[in-house]
């Protein structure tokens, strides 16, 4: 499978601009923390991780902030907003 940039980078476009019109420009984090599996072990469905790590949503936030503010995002930032991404479409999903 091939993914497209572009396809992504529209799907967000819309679905922000979705929020947007029903009035959600941010939304408060009520969960901080969360379980995370290392990234060597995420995609093998056939081994049952035996280890989490924890992740903070408040730090994702706050090192995309950072990052931001000082031109050096990179795609490892990635992940920062893919956390984030999925903590906003649990609590939105409409």
């Amino acid at each position: 499978m091939e993914v497209n940039l572009d396809v992504i980078e529209k799907a967000i476009t819309r679905i922000f601009s979705d929020l947007r019109s029903r009035g959600v420009d941010s939304f408060k984090v009520d969960a901080d923390f969360y379980w995370s599996i290392p990234s060597e072990k995420i995609y093998d469905p056939y081994t049952l991780p035996t280890e989490l790590d924890i992740g903070q949503l408040e730090e994702d936030y706050d090192i995309l902030v950072q990052m931001s503010n000082k031109d050096l995002l990179i795609g490892h930032n990635l992940k920062n907003v893919a956390v984030l991404l999925r903590y906003l479409s649990e609590k939105y999903p409409a």
